[in-house]
């Protein structure tokens, strides 16, 4: 047996910096969007593209913070539930840091839903 379904996971993990202005609320788990060079903060336009997972919380501007970029990142959603037809991804909404299903099939959409958890409110993306 090569591994257990949602085994070992290869990550990559990069250093960025918060707004250099703005407030800036970021919660560990939070969904980033990718607003200057190595600049993040969290999502907050609807339908826009990921960049990546916050893997630490932050709430002043231009401080570093570690965010997952490639990888399997469980984000909150917000809507309706995410569709899993192996095409789709997820896109930003309003909702700060949280994320919806994409109406589109992979043109606008960040990553592949490989898995929904209806209760939960969580979908795991593969970015």
């Amino acid at each position: 047996m090569y591994g257990d379904v949602g085994g070992a996971v290869t990550e990559l993990v990069i250093t960025c910096k918060t707004s250099a202005s703005g407030v800036i609320a970021i919660t560990k788990g939070d969904a980033l969007v990718l607003v200057g060079a190595y600049e993040v903060n969290h999502a907050t336009k609807d339908n826009g593209s990921v960049f990546g997972q916050a893997l630490s919380s932050a709430t002043e501007n231009s401080v570093s913070i570690p965010v997952k970029v490639r990888g399997i990142c469980i984000f909150d959603y917000v809507g309706e539930d995410p569709v899993l037809d192996g095409i789709r991804g997820i896109v930003t909404s309003n909702c700060g840091g949280r994320v919806k299903n994409s109406k589109w099939r992979n043109v606008y959409s960040s990553g592949l839903i490989v898995k929904v958890d209806v209760k939960k409110m969580e979908v795991h993306v593969l970015l």
